[in-house]
C-alpha cells in the first residue's frame, strides 16, 4: 500500500465521522458529494476542527468554502496545499 493510499484512507475514516453516508468503497467515497453523504454545516465546522487537530494545521478563513469541503478529494487537496505552505 502506498503512502498516498494510506493517507487517503485515513482521511476517509475521519470524514466518515461527519458524513456517515459515504459509499463503502474508498474509491467511490473520494468523489462522493459530502452534503449528499450527510455532511451538514454544523458537521463541517466539526470536521474542520478535526482536520486541524489530525493534520496539525490551521485552516484560514479564506479556505472555509463549500468547494473545499465538497468531496474527500477536495479536502485532501486543501490539506496538502496547507501542509506545503
Amino acid at each position: 500500500m502506498s503512502a498516498n493510499t494510506s493517507n487517503i484512507s485515513g482521511l476517509i475514516r475521519l470524514v466518515r465521522d461527519f458524513a456517515p453516508g459515504l459509499p463503502a468503497s474508498d474509491q467511490e467515497a473520494t468523489l462522493a458529494p459530502l452534503p449528499d453523504a450527510g455532511l451538514t454545516s454544523m458537521n463541517t465546522v466539526k470536521l474542520m476542527l478535526a482536520l486541524e487537530a489530525a493534520y496539525d494545521l490551521a485552516i484560514p478563513d479564506a479556505d472555509l468554502t463549500p468547494e473545499n469541503f465538497r468531496t474527500v478529494t477536495a479536502i485532501e487537496a486543501m490539506v496538502a496545499r496547507l501542509k506545503a505552505a
